[in-house]
């Protein structure tokens, strides 16, 4: 079994029913190919680096399964078709790759921007160690302080 992952950039218009919709057809095509839906990830909703089709956000989807060595041509070629001609209105870009036989089983993302962060701005300075660096602001500050 080779193992494959597929990256999407969806539109954030894309809908529950659109995303289920395309897990189904991936499980669907996979299965028929004799592999197996490893995990269909949603990651969320992403500010993107530069407008793709006048989008300046995007959802992120990643699918991971694995294909029998003898079908897997012919499976992610029906993947980027199905992408390409049926998911139009849905997919921005989409990416397939083949992953190594010793990739990690799993993903650190990053985080989306439609998760609420929580915690308090102080939580954050000290996490991130940049308490010493306002410090030294507040301590230039006062040297210009003239009396």
């Amino acid at each position: 079994m080779l193992r494959y992952e597929t990256l999407l950039l969806g539109k954030t218009e894309m809908t529950e029913d659109d995303i289920a919709m395309l897990e189904r057809s991936f499980d669907k095509m996979i299965s028929d190919a004799k592999g197996k839906l490893s995990s269909f990830d949603k990651w969320g909703k992403y500010r993107l680096a530069f407008q793709v089709d006048k989008n300046t956000h995007g959802v992120y989807i990643l699918i991971r399964y694995e294909i029998p060595l003898n079908s897997a041509s012919t499976t992610i070629k029906q993947l980027d078709e199905f992408l390409k001609i049926k998911c139009d209105e849905l997919v921005l870009r989409h990416v397939n790759k083949r992953l190594k036989e010793n990739a990690p089983a799993t993903y650190v993302k990053p985080e989306p921007l439609d998760v609420v962060r929580t915690g308090s701005v102080d939580a954050f300075i000290k996490d991130n160690k940049i308490d010493s660096l306002l410090n030294s602001v507040d301590a230039a500050n006062d040297d210009d302080i003239v009396n």
